[in-house]
């Protein structure tokens, strides 16, 4: 018997254009909202508590999200900084292992809306390439490690404190046991390690200009260990959130030194095996046929908390849609979604999409009423994966 997520996603294949279909028509449990289809949300919208959740999650808890920067007017943003250096840290998707060469693309969003090849397009400056080689470091604070418990999430390492006994972590010619050396609460730590995360730095950018990162393998393409990441949404507002001195927070600007500020962003890498490992699970038994592709994304508020319980549309369809399972270290389709939509990380994937523009909105239940949370046009390239995360407080495009 074919499975319910399965049958959800035929009726969105035929209803909106998915794979080589055309017509814009919503059949079955799917509706019309806006230029997509998706299925009408019957669960309360809400905003990720942190916890086992550590980024894009809400300390304090509460629960409605925050939709107010849809209906506002445009910002006038501060004409200064008008350039940033972009740092952050390199994070594969999920269980994606560190071992290989990233090479990061950065292109105006405005080279690329029109189809413009990525190889063919100007970069706004040369690509960057990032090893993943703490072992042969000199400066550990390049390097940040991701505990295989989700509630530490990934943190900053301190080698030179756990030496008396020595951690086996790998550093400093010691033994590798896949374990890291940190402090909690200031008290020297050594506890198993999933990976290493290195730091990453890009100057020039501008501010309030929409960008599209690129991330793939050595040669600037799909190898052996990462497939071709293209990310779009990539705003850096000159008035956003202050990181506070955090060097761990993300999506926030740091001002500390006016001559020289910075914009803090982790850039995302998706793994060869997560990109043959995805499709499988949501049903596509021989993975993204070549010349297609996949857009997926994360559903985030006007404050960047993530959303649960959102229904996206993606046009056109794809031969598969899914959401996800909620677990930031092992994150897999998950069927029984189809009817309550995004989880807890605000996932959404659509799999085998035609390459082209693509569109997706998302709708949630507020207050009693559907409402969207956001929208985003993008063009998805063959054989990639192109990442429109909706909302987070972004322009809309």
């Amino acid at each position: 018997m074919p499975s319910r997520l399965f049958l959800v996603a035929a009726l969105l294949l035929v209803a909106c254009g998915g794979g080589t279909q055309s017509t814009v028509e919503c059949l079955g449990s799917t509706q019309k909202f806006g230029s997509v289809c998706l299925t009408k949300p019957t669960v309360d919208a809400v905003r990720t508590k942190c916890g086992d959740v550590t980024e894009f999650c809400d300390k304090a808890g509460a629960p409605k999200p925050n939709l107010a920067c849809l209906t506002a007017a445009p910002k006038m943003r501060p004409a200064t900084p008008d350039k940033v250096t972009l740092t952050g840290f390199v994070h594969p998707f999920s269980s994606g292992t560190s071992n290989s060469t990233v090479t990061i693309q950065v292109f105006k969003a405005a080279d690329l809306i029109g189809g413009a090849d990525p190889d063919q397009a100007p970069q706004v400056v040369p690509a960057t390439t990032v090893d993943f080689v703490p072992g042969a470091a000199k400066d550990f604070a390049k390097f940040r490690a991701c505990d295989t418990d989700p509630q530490i999430g990934c943190v900053p390492i301190a080698p030179a404190a756990c030496k008396a006994p020595a951690c086996s972590d790998g550093l400093e010619g010691r033994s590798d046991d896949k374990k890291y050396c940190h402090l909690v609460n200031n008290t020297p730590a050594c506890d198993p390690r999933l990976r290493w995360e290195p730091r990453f730095a890009i100057a020039g950018l501008p501010t309030n200009t929409p960008l599209v990162i690129r991330t793939s393998g050595k040669e600037a393409k799909a190898d052996p260990t990462w497939a071709v990441l293209v990310t779009w949404n990539v705003y850096l507002a000159s008035d956003d959130r202050s990181c506070s001195g955090d060097p761990q927070a993300t999506d926030c600007l740091d001002t500390s030194d006016m001559a020289a500020p910075k914009y803090q962003l982790n850039v995302n890498v998706l793994s060869q095996a997560d990109y043959g490992n995805i499709p499988n699970v949501a049903g596509l038994s021989g993975g993204i046929s070549r010349g297609l592709g996949a857009v997926a994304g994360e559903v985030h508020d006007c404050d960047n908390f993530r959303l649960g319980n959102i229904q996206v549309g993606v046009k056109p369809a794809g031969d598969r849609f899914t959401y996800f399972n909620g677990n930031p270290y092992n994150t897999l389709p998950d069927s029984g979604r189809a009817s309550s939509g995004t989880d807890r990380l605000g996932l959404y994937a659509a799999l085998n999409v035609k390459p082209g523009k693509v569109e997706v909105e998302g709708a949630g239940l507020v207050d009693g009423q559907m409402v969207s949370v956001g929208k985003f046009s993008a063009v998805l390239y063959p054989d990639s994966v192109a990442v429109l995360n909706i909302n987070g407080g972004k322009p809309s495009q």
